[in-house]
């Protein structure tokens, strides 16, 4: 009787634990969804009440804003080509590091790895300096390669670590049927990449949709902003407009939200693919 009982307390204690860190992940979208839905005179008087009327003018306000569709293109041209480049580049170049395996190939990942370690405050300037050097300052393109470059060591760690689960006996079996290197790894492994590769299209869509410290740096001027930069300038010296800020911040999370959805089924197989040796 008394082993039941300490169980049930011991359950409900881990009940409310999870409850309390379900409502603190949560309490930011609340707050979002509140001051959103909220005109100026409620959001005056009700602060973090739930408004009872829905008031959408604060959406309409923020998709007529001068820049609201052309942060909106800036962002998605970035996110693609950032998505684009890092599969290619880094399931590539962790396919070699993980098959060649040898002293100098190790050397490369474990450089790879040192930039995870590294904090991006400390490459700011250098990298601020080089980007205003080849003119690449306020540039989407420039945008792109510092994302991709800051990013690209912990992709390859990922796809390093799914590549070493896949048999060689496959990559043997198409090297005696005539494959190439190349052809081996794009009609062979690659096709065997898609967890991991779906799981670091969403963490490299997120890193750069999301992105604020990298696009504050780079894109300053207005046509160049991307959505977070954007939201940003909401704030000025002497006044603020919150309830259009997080209106506009509701619906940029719309296409985040669509594509983590979309692929959660991979994510899970892809992060953990590896972490366990065979």
């Amino acid at each position: 009787m008394m082993r039941t009982n300490k169980r049930n307390i011991l359950t409900t204690i881990r009940i409310c634990v999870l409850c309390f860190v379900c409502a603190l992940c949560l309490a930011p979208f609340y707050v979002a969804l509140c001051y959103a839905f909220k005109s100026k005179s409620d959001f005056a008087h009700t602060k973090l009440a739930f408004p009872v009327h829905l008031y959408l003018g604060n959406f309409s306000d923020a998709v007529h804003l001068k820049n609201f569709f052309t942060s909106v293109e800036n962002s998605f041209i970035v996110a693609f080509f950032v998505v684009v480049i890092i599969i290619c580049v880094c399931s590539a170049g962790a396919y070699v590091i993980t098959r060649r395996n040898t002293k100098f190939y190790n050397t490369i990942f474990y450089i790879f790895q040192l930039v995870i370690l590294l904090p991006f405050q400390t490459v700011m300037f250098p990298l601020y300096k080089e980007l205003s050097r080849i003119h690449a300052l306020n540039t989407l393109w420039g945008l792109t390669v510092a994302v991709v470059g800051v990013n690209v060591g912990y992709y390859v760690f990922l796809y390093s670590g799914f590549i070493k689960t896949v048999p060689r006996s496959l990559e043997e079996a198409a090297t005696i049927d005539g494959c190439s290197q190349y052809q081996t790894f794009f009609h062979i492994v690659f096709p065997l990449l898609k967890p991991i590769t779906m799981t670091v299209t969403v963490l490299a869509f997120l890193a750069s949709w999301n992105d604020f410290i990298i696009s504050m740096i780079i894109c300053q001027k207005s046509i160049k902003r991307t959505l977070p930069l954007m939201q940003f300038y909401f704030f000025g010296e002497y006044s603020s407009n919150v309830s259009v800020a997080f209106a506009a911040a509701l619906l940029a999370m719309i296409p985040a939200v669509l594509i983590y959805f979309c692929a959660q089924k991979y994510i899970v197989e892809g992060m953990t693919a590896g972490a366990v040796k065979a």
